[in-house]
């Protein structure tokens, strides 16, 4: 089960499951979110002013790299065909068409969002945050508009707005959201310190802190997973620099632990076996914290790998 880390550090590191090395660093521009295709070419985004997104062998080798057409891409999801791509700074969307051999063939659509919020500094415009893809849609997360936009992916790639779900209460800064398998949606809000619930329909049914112990300053939430059984939602908290565990109730989340990740500024996570893995981008390191077997609450972390500004955590397989 290789590991892929990527970073803000201009290199993605590649790593077996006990984290030794297994090849020479991949060096790319600000390869901050990662993503690998069905065939097992990896995908990067390129977070600069002129953003891109680079495809790259299994092995590591380029294969090539495209603009997105907007400032600061920061997430990227893999479809049918497709690769699509949130332009942070641009608050835009864009979508390549895939070649044969998995590299990038052109941009199908770049989608441009508009609009702000409350927020004065950091909703001034739109900011798209995360994309992601269920069952065709395409839902887009912008931070900067409290909003969540869902589109229709057609076969040539387009984007066709179906709806938008405003994020209440406005300034909630919306980040990324996860699908729970009854169809329930999980929002991580960035600027609130926040998680919402909603409907498979996306209708808003509950909010609830981030973290169970009072931040000393602010607290932003980054990534959020969920246990293979769906019973356990996992936060990450930047500020408070912790893991916070709920359980998935039928009438909500319930919070139940929150334990340090053992870094600073834990800007994304996944499941690794029965382990979450904590890339902590302002501590330089990299941990994991198996996860109990009977409640799914995080055991203390230790640290795997000490890597320059880690971003993201990423399985091959």
């Amino acid at each position: 089960m290789p590991v892929l880390i990527g970073s803000y550090a201009d290199q993605i590191s590649m790593y077996d499951d006990d984290f030794t090395p297994v090849a020479a660093p991949i060096r790319t521009p600000a390869p901050s979110f990662l993503s690998v295709g069905p065939s097992g070419v990896l995908y990067a985004v390129n977070e600069r002013d002129e953003g891109g997104v680079s495809a790259f062998t299994p092995e590591g080798e380029l294969i090539n790299t495209l603009p997105t057409g907007g400032a600061s891409p920061c997430h990227l999801a893999v479809t049918s065909g497709f690769v699509l791509a949130a332009n942070y700074g641009g608050g835009s969307v864009a979508v390549f068409s895939l070649r044969p051999d998995g590299g990038l063939d052109r941009r199908t659509d770049l989608t441009q969002h508009a609009g702000g919020s409350v927020h004065p500094e950091r909703q001034e415009s739109a900011h798209a945050h995360q994309v992601t893809v269920r069952d065709h849609m395409v839902h887009v997360v912008d931070l900067g508009m409290d909003a969540l936009v869902h589109y229709r992916l057609t076969p040539a790639g387009a984007l066709e707005h179906v709806r938008t779900t405003t994020v209440q209460p406005l300034g909630s800064g919306p980040r990324h959201l996860v699908f729970h398998p009854t169809g329930r949606v999980f929002v991580a809000n960035e600027l609130h310190s926040t998680v919402s619930t909603y409907t498979s329909g996306f209708e808003l049914l509950d909010v609830r802190p981030s973290v169970l112990v009072q931040p000393v300053g602010d607290n932003f939430p980054s990534e959020l997973v969920l246990s293979p059984d769906g019973r356990r939602l996992y936060v990450a908290n930047r500020g408070n620099d912790t893991i916070t565990t709920f359980s998935v109730e039928d009438d909500g989340l319930l919070p139940i632990d929150e334990v340090s990740t053992g870094g600073t500024w834990p800007r994304h996570m996944t499941l690794l076996g029965g382990a979450l893995c904590v890339a902590n981008q302002h501590s330089d390191t990299v941990t994991l914290l198996d996860l109990d077997q009977t409640s799914g609450v995080p055991h203390p972390a230790r640290t795997v790998v000490e890597h320059p500004s880690p971003s993201a955590v990423v399985r091959t397989s």
